[in-house]
């Protein structure tokens, strides 16, 4: 996937001054506008990756596999919930769930005290896969980025909430999940 944006010099140094804390002065070249992009591009490129190899070791997409983790530490979800607890729409967990049905990763069942509803929980098959699951590329950046000083988290989610907003997508949905 390739990534092109039309921004100014001006913009990136104003929004995004991450490479020198001491520029006083807008870049005067695309260097500095070429690194920003090339280093987007490598968080796509690590994305696409890590789902990638989820996918061809354990045939899970990171949807699927963060919903077994949601089950796995919460115990029984409704498919409401569920979808709450993933930022995902309810058709899309409806269709997830039904994948994970079918590969016996998870249950559902009756719920006892209203009847209407159905529970969904994980599987010992699910545990099983689960635990044969290394960390994921969320697992390890959510550790990383824990670890850093709160002020440094607070400068990195500015920088990445400007870029989201000089690529225009910030009216774009998405859930909290890497891959």
């Amino acid at each position: 996937m390739l990534l092109y944006v039309n921004i100014s010099h001006d913009e990136i140094f104003v929004l995004l001054n991450l490479r020198s804390r001491n520029m006083t002065q807008p870049p005067t070249d695309q260097a500095e506008t070429e690194n920003i992009l090339r280093d987007v591009r490598r968080i796509v490129r690590a994305l696409s990756l890590a789902s990638r190899d989820l996918a061809r070791t354990h045939e899970l997409t990171v949807a699927q596999l963060l919903c077994l983790r949601v089950l796995r530490n919460t115990g029984m979800l409704s498919a409401g919930a569920l979808a709450n607890a993933l930022s995902i729409s309810p058709q899309t967990v409806t269709g997830l769930l039904d994948r994970l049905h079918a590969r016996g990763l998870i249950a559902r069942a009756r719920s006892e005290t209203d009847r209407r509803q159905v529970l969904i929980s994980l599987s010992d098959q699910g545990e099983k896969l689960l635990a044969a699951t290394s960390p994921s590329l969320q697992d390890r950046f959510v550790q990383r980025f824990s670890a850093l000083p709160p002020n440094r988290r607070a400068e990195l989610s500015e920088a990445l909430s400007a870029v989201v907003s000089l690529l225009e997508a910030d009216s774009l949905d998405a859930a909290p999940l890497l891959a």
